[in-house]
């Protein structure tokens, strides 16, 4: 409770620098070229951002999306994201309040649903993994973007990350957990000898759904 307490209480501090934070690590050009790419051309009828803090890759992605949404439970990262959509006219974008751990949605509710710079705050990432595969629809993708391991312990303590990165291997078993398949991986190293490597994954529903066996049903 502790932690999520300063977490709460970082992210209203810095929900209006929240842009100029990330772009201290890299590049978010590069990064959003990248995320552009996982998610492809292709018009996606429904599209959910999980932490959409202050609403960019919402923006980004929006105008590829039929119908969309981004939930956070930080109330000045939201009004920031509010913000940011009606100044881009993006009607169709809806803004809510809400906990990715325990999504206000039924079962294969989205085609696309986007983890941008989220999974290193939570401190049970594999638990939002699974969650965001329960609203995927079948044949949906998910993309996540985050940072490489590393050692840079002092964001930890001064910018509130719980997880130092993510290895492949990793995010490749969350994935599988969840009943999905990790298609591809971009790895964004930093410019200098020195920074964060940022890393995407895509991740796809199987396009028809599991069907557990009598023998899992039964245990």
């Amino acid at each position: 409770k502790a932690r999520e307490a300063n977490a709460h209480e970082y992210f209203a501090q810095n929900a209006t620098e929240w842009d100029r934070i990330r772009a201290l690590h890299i590049p978010e050009d590069q990064v959003e070229g990248a995320l552009l790419d996982l998610v492809g051309p292709s018009r996606v009828p429904a599209y959910l951002d999980l932490g959409t803090g202050t609403g960019r890759i919402l923006e980004l992605v929006a105008p590829r999306a039929e119908r969309a949404v981004g939930i956070d439970l930080n109330g000045e990262m939201l009004a920031l994201a509010r913000a940011r959509v009606e100044k881009a006219s993006l009607r169709h974008v809806q803004v809510r309040r809400g906990d990715l751990f325990q999504l206000p949605y039924a079962d294969q509710n989205f085609d696309l649903i986007t983890l941008h710079q989220v999974l290193h705050y939570l401190e049970e990432p594999a638990a939002a993994v699974a969650e965001a595969a329960r609203v995927l629809r079948p044949g949906g993708k998910l993309v996540i973007a985050d940072f490489a391991p590393h050692a840079l312990e002092f964001l930890r303590e001064d910018h509130q990350h719980r997880r130092l990165g993510f290895a492949d291997k990793e995010v490749g078993q969350w994935c599988k957990a969840a009943g999905l398949s990790l298609s591809a991986t971009r790895v964004l190293p930093p410019r200098g000898h020195s920074g964060l490597t940022v890393v995407l994954w895509l991740a796809v529903a199987p396009a028809i759904p599991q069907r557990r066996s009598k023998t899992a049903e039964a245990a």
